[in-house]
Parts: C-alpha cells; structure tokens; sequence
C-alpha cells in the first residue's frame, strides 16, 4: 500500500525547542518530525495531545509520511511557490491567524486532499457551525471534524481515510498527480532536446519581424503530448467501475454534464467555440481560431456567430417559432449534440449557464448563422509619421479579437469532442440540402423491395 502524506497545520508544533535547526516559516519534512520526536521530550510539548497526535502517526511510518508548518498562511504561501500536494491536511483551527474559515476556504479550493479540522471540545460545535455554512457544500466529502485529546485519534483518522478511499476522485488522487508529474516531465525532457528558437520559428507566426509562439497555441501543443503520456502510462491498478447508481436530480445529472462540455479561459482573447454575451443576447462563436487571431486583416470586422436561445417557459420569442408545427416538436429528440430527431437541424447545449445552481439549456438553429460587426479603433497617438502610422495600422489589423473590442462579455467554452462534432454538423445543417421527395409509391416500391432481402 502506498503513503498518505499528511500536512499538519499547528501553532504548538515545538520547533523553538530546537533553536536554529528549523526555520519557522518553511516545511517541516518527515526527518524534521524524527528530531522533534527524538530530542523533544514529552514534557517539553506545549500541548500534549499534538505530541500524542504526532507519536502515533508517526510510529505508522509505513502508512503515513509527516509534514508540517506552523501556521496556516505559511502553508499557503508555501504551496503557491512549490509543487507540494499532501494527501491530508490536519487543519488546527486555532492558530493565531485572523481568518482561520476563509484559510479553510483557500486550501480548499486550491488543492485536492481531505481536511480534519482539528479543534477542542469546547469549540466543536461553534466551528461545527461554521463549516456549515453552505461556502463549504462543493467540499462535505472531503472535509470532516476531529477533536483534540481524542481516544484513538489515529484510529479515528484511518477510519475516515477508509471512507473516502471509493470517493472517485480520492482514488484516482495520488495516481493521477503522481503520472501527470511524471508525463510533463517526458515531454519537458523532449523538448528540452529541441532547439527553443527552431521550436519557436517552426509553429510561430509573423509578428513585427520575428516569429512568436502564441501561449495558447503552446498549451494546444502541450496538452496533445500530455494526454498521449498520460495514455501511454496509465492509471496502474484504479478501476473505472462502478455499480450503476441512478441520478434522481436532473439538476444533478446537468451539472455533471456542464463540467464535461465546458471549460473556462483565463484571457479576454475570443476563440473557436466561445459563448459570448452582448446587449442581454447569447452567441457562439464559429469563426476560426485562424480568422480570430488576425481578426480584421482576415474577417474584415465581421465575427460569425449563432444565437443560443434559453430553453423556458419565459421566453416567447423560442416557444412561437417551436409552436409553427406542433408534430414535429412533440416528436423531438436528442439523442447526442449532433443526432436530433424530429427537428433535425435543431440541436441544444445542455446546462450550458448556472444561474443560482440552475443548470440552464440553449437551443442553436445552424439556419441563424449571423455576423456581427466590430468596427477597428486604431490609435495612432498623434503619430505623424506616414510609414510609421501604416506600421501601426498594419500591426493593428493583425491583432486577435478580444472581448473588448465588440464590448463583449465572456461567459464559457465548449470543450472537444464535442466542439469538433457541432461544428461539423453546424455546416452540414446551415442550409441543408433540400432536393425534391420521392413520391409515395417510390418510398413504397423500395421500402418491399429491401424487405426481400431480409
């Protein structure tokens, strides 16, 4: 069985005890704990029940590995510079720091482990209090309550990791960092291999006499060679299965779709696949990434979009145009994003907006395909110069769309497969084909003619 890395956050941690040997601020590693359990006596333990706490643990070396720091902050300090991810983290609520439930809060949302908030009896139920406030619901299965001085706390805090040794992402936890490490690392070793200005000069665009690599067009590069090394190495011994459990809540169900469909970019630059938002109206982009990064020298201004409408009862403007035949709406079906039936060119982005954890859906009709003009605003800054004024221009003409320029909002984007498959069907569905019918009697004739050869 392989280590639980436990992170203890204490105050009372004795490192003034060993004056010059630790650094307050920093990590302390496993041999650290070694000395303090050595050549710290008990007695000498401002709090006896972390020395227990600590004694225990660490006499299970074969299961856990200790570390530790002394205080909340330096721990997130610490893991914004380091890459340090400890499976569990012993969260002593009473440091000294000011906001011990928002420090709760941070090192939640920015690494994946279970949290024991480690507490007296005296303030259980107060803490017990405020981790339930609902800031905490997107964490419950990773976030649990154990009490100082408690009897078989070691035990207590193994019988919880069993608990969430079957939660699908604990499982896949150590696994999953530990070959994702190992997988960027292959493909830093191969480009490493590469000469930087040949790698640059090879993928690059013009850009103002030199050749330059777009950050995402890096990433694109990268997360290919990630996935291939992270299929290449694969998940060792965790298994993908499951017992069919049935989703009663279809907000639920939403919601597990809206994270497979949809990502979030951290730039103002518009893509491919991007919904944007402008005058209360909702958009997917269309146009290609090639077109949008030298948006007005290759699209002339014009950025193609399609309308998404909400799927509710409130809006008259969809339920009129689905009303011109009832039969066929009555009868629609979608099966995929690119496979409906009754209204074959309409298709839907599931729970594309959380509104209030009120997963949301959106129709998209390829026969809408629209353009919207975004004007260029080149300033000059009183240059006066001809050449270096047709410089500016030609540089500005060259410059990818952002949100700003159309007085756009970003909302999200969708993610493959799915982009590739709806733009796909998006250009076989704009216009359709539309030849004449058969007649009955053709329809009929072929239709017995087949059966023949059942």
């Amino acid at each position: 069985m392989s280590k639980y890395s436990i992170c203890i956050l204490d105050d009372k941690l004795p490192v003034n005890q060993l004056n010059g040997w630790f650094e307050d601020n920093n990590l302390l590693s496993h041999n650290n704990f070694k000395l303090l359990m050595e050549l710290v006596n008990e007695k000498d333990w401002e709090e006896k029940q972390l020395f227990q706490l600590i004694s225990s643990l660490y006499s299970k070396s074969d299961t856990f590995e200790l570390f530790g720091f002394v205080s909340h902050s330096f721990f997130l300090n610490y893991i914004d510079d380091n890459i340090f991810s400890p499976d569990i983290v012993i969260f002593d609520w009473d440091v000294g720091e000011i906001d011990p439930k928002q420090n709760l809060l941070n090192i939640l949302q920015k690494k994946y482990c279970l949290i024991a908030v480690y507490t007296g009896a005296d303030t259980l139920e107060e803490i017990r209090q405020t981790i339930e406030d609902n800031e905490f619901d997107n964490y419950r299965d990773r976030l649990f309550l154990k009490i100082k001085g408690e009897e078989n706390s070691v035990k207590t805090l193994e019988d919880e990791i069993d608990k969430r040794k079957n939660i699908f992402s604990f499982n896949l936890n150590k696994t999953l960092k530990q070959n994702t490490i190992q997988g960027i690392d292959k493909i830093l070793i191969n480009i490493g291999k590469l000469s930087f200005n040949q790698f640059v000069s090879l993928f690059g665009e013009n850009k103002e006499g030199q050749k330059e690599l777009a950050q995402i067009d890096f990433i694109d590069i990268f997360l290919e060679k990630l996935k291939y090394e992270l299929t290449s190495i694969g998940l060792d011994d965790v298994e993908l299965k499951t017992p069919n459990e049935n989703i009663d809540d279809i907000n639920k169900i939403r919601e597990l779709w809206h994270y497979r469909m949809y990502h979030k970019t951290g730039d103002n630059i518009i893509r491919k696949g991007d919904v944007i938002k402008k005058e209360n109206e909702l958009f997917l982009v269309i146009a290609s990434d090639c077109h949008l990064k030298e948006f007005w020298k290759k699209s002339l201004g014009y950025l193609t979009v399609i309308p998404l409408h909400k799927i509710s009862a409130d809006n008259d403007k969809l339920k009129n145009i689905l009303s011109y035949d009832d039969f066929q709406i009555d009868s629609y079906k979608l099966s995929s994003l690119v496979n409906p039936r009754g209204i074959d060119f309409l298709t839907v982005l599931p729970a594309l907006i959380n509104d209030d954890n009120d997963f949301l859906d959106y129709a998209l009709n390829p026969r809408e395909i629209n353009s919207i003009f975004i004007d260029l605003v080149i300033n000059y800054n009183d240059e006066t110069d001809p050449q270096r004024k047709k410089d500016i221009k030609k540089n500005a003409i060259s410059q990818p769309l952002k949100t700003s320029d159309g007085d756009f909002k970003y909302i999200i984007s969708l993610s493959e497969p799915f982009l590739s498959g709806l733009f796909q069907f998006v250009s076989e569905n704009f216009s359709g084909f539309g030849l004449p019918d058969f007649s009955d009697d053709l329809v009929k004739s072929i239709r017995e003619k087949l059966k023949e050869l059942k």
